[in-house]
């Protein structure tokens, strides 16, 4: 009996010694505790996942939905990100032994959540047409009636912001700020200036540095003052600034139908797709200026305009490409000139010298002529899409009339006596005593931007007639023209360099 005791008392002994987890190696790994308390909390495109800590775990291991790697962490919470909205997805963790002996790891904790729907945002907003100073933007409200602010700061400004209602609170102090400053309320301040807007609208901002990164916002506001909507942005970048690249392209010229008044001058560039402007400069003038003032002065014309529109409008109106024919008809009797040609490319926002300046061989202009006529009519240029007929009235002439018209206006076979009393009797029923409004005194270049018809005869026309009573003093001075084709124009700054050094 003792000895049966005894042995039973071994037995226990052993199999309390295998149980106990500090009884040394040859004991079972006991399981760690399940992690418990697990929770999500769900956003559109992410997942919040925590648990409760467990005793003797060195870290935690956990997988989304079926794939096949743990991820291991040392926390008790994992963010997961760039889901998708309203998706189900399965979440599993485990405490992880560090001592595998002694622990084994936990069985797995799972929940299944479902992300929230994505929300739709107040605005929606479109940056296009993006250049190296400007961009245009598109606001559509998902509330029409809602009134908004919107504006564009560069993206080093914007990130200065801890949080997207640290920009709001800033552009609505600034706004209140400007208002008291100029003794207005706030929805005074707002109307005045047209800073809140309602419904779809298109915006664009002409100032923005070139090769700079921008940000565009909205957000709803009322006009007293009160925030109706979260931030909506969209980040650009401007384009690199445009920079004129220097031109291998030449010139040959050629000038032809020299009167005293009046020649054309023929262009032939040694490239066809690169834009240059030409026209006419006083010797006198070239020799004592130079040609880099001849360059600047047709320069500052051309960028005087683009100030006003823009570089390519501009440069598609006053200068040209491939061969081009140039009358002018504002020259001066007996007077040396050359023509001149020079390459134009877009330097940032303004227009800038590709070439050096390209001269003709000089000409001189003719002796003053005149003829039998009373006055004097000189075809500067006749086309389609541009004339120009210069009027010179003789001394005898105190006041005359002149006009273009299509010579079936007049009918056929109208002689000029015919003509005349037809378009006085035309004047008259137009004006009546007011024609005198109508009347010249002076030299005068009649200009019609508006195309003509094509193939058609015109007559261009003039007699002297009385400013005191309405009767002719001289007969009709005409020429029937058929329209050929060209262009001119010049600034009178650009003009001033035909007239000789004084």
């Amino acid at each position: 009996m003792k000895r049966f005791d005894l042995l039973t008392c071994c037995v226990c002994a052993a199999v309390l010694m295998s149980c106990d987890p500090e009884s040394g190696r040859d004991s079972v790994p006991v399981p760690l505790d399940t992690p418990s308390g697990l929770t999500a909390e769900a956003t559109e495109n992410s997942i919040l996942f925590s648990w409760d800590p467990v005793q003797d775990a060195k870290c935690y291991a956990y997988v989304l939905n079926d794939a096949e790697d743990e991820v291991f962490t040392n926390e008790t919470s994992v963010t997961v990100a760039d889901l998708q909205p309203e998706t189900s997805y399965t979440f599993r963790v485990k405490a992880v032994s560090g001592d595998l002996s002694v622990w084994a790891d936990s069985e797995w904790a799972s929940t299944t959540v479902v992300t929230s729907e994505q929300p739709v945002p107040p605005f929606q907003l479109t940056v296009s047409d993006v250049t190296f100073h400007s961009a245009n933007f598109k606001v559509i409200p998902l509330d029409e009636n809602m009134t908004y602010f919107c504006n564009v700061i560069l993206k080093d400004q914007f990130e200065q912001f801890a949080s997207t209602d640290e920009l709001v609170t800033q552009q609505i102090e600034t706004i209140k700020e400007v208002a008291a400053a100029n003794a207005m309320t706030f929805e005074a301040y707002c109307r005045t200036f047209e800073l809140l807007n309602s419904g779809t609208n298109d915006f664009a901002s002409t100032t923005l540095d070139a090769d700079s990164e921008y940000v565009e916002f909205v957000f709803g506001l009322d006009y007293s003052g009160v925030a109706t909507s979260d931030v909506v942005y969209e980040e650009f970048r401007t384009l690199e600034e445009p920079k004129v690249t220097p031109s291998d392209m030449t010139f040959e010229f050629e000038v032809t139908d020299i009167t005293d008044i009046s020649a054309k001058l023929a262009v032939r560039p040694s490239a066809d797709d690169e834009s240059y402007y030409c026209f006419f400069v006083n010797k006198e003038n070239l020799d004592y200026l130079g040609e880099e003032y001849v360059i600047n002065a047709c320069l500052a014309d051309l960028n005087d305009h683009i100030s006003s529109s823009d570089y390519a409008t501009v440069i598609d109106e006053l200068c040209h490409k491939g061969d081009y024919v140039m009358p002018y008809g504002e020259l001066e009797p007996d007077t040396e000139y050359v023509g001149f040609a020079f390459g134009v490319g877009q330097q940032g926002l303004k227009a800038a010298a590709s070439t050096r300046l390209f001269v003709s061989d000089p000409f001189i202009t003719n002796s003053p002529g005149g003829g039998d006529d009373p006055i004097r009519i000189e075809v500067i240029n006749f086309g389609i899409e541009r004339t120009e007929i210069k009027f010179i009235p003789s001394p005898e002439v105190d006041s005359y009339r002149c006009e273009l018209v299509k010579l079936s206006d007049f009918g056929a076979d109208k002689t000029d006596e015919e003509i005349l009393a037809a378009d006085m009797d035309n004047l008259w029923n137009d004006y009546a005593d007011y024609y005198v409004m109508l009347l010249l005194y002076e030299e005068y270049t009649l200009t019609r931007i508006n195309p003509l018809e094509p193939d058609t005869d015109y007559i261009a026309y003039a007699y002297g007639l009385s400013g005191s009573e309405f009767v002719a003093t001289t007969p009709l001075c005409k020429k029937i023209l058929r329209t050929p084709s060209a262009e001119s124009s010049a600034s009178a700054s650009v003009r001033a360099l035909l007239r000789g050094v004084r």
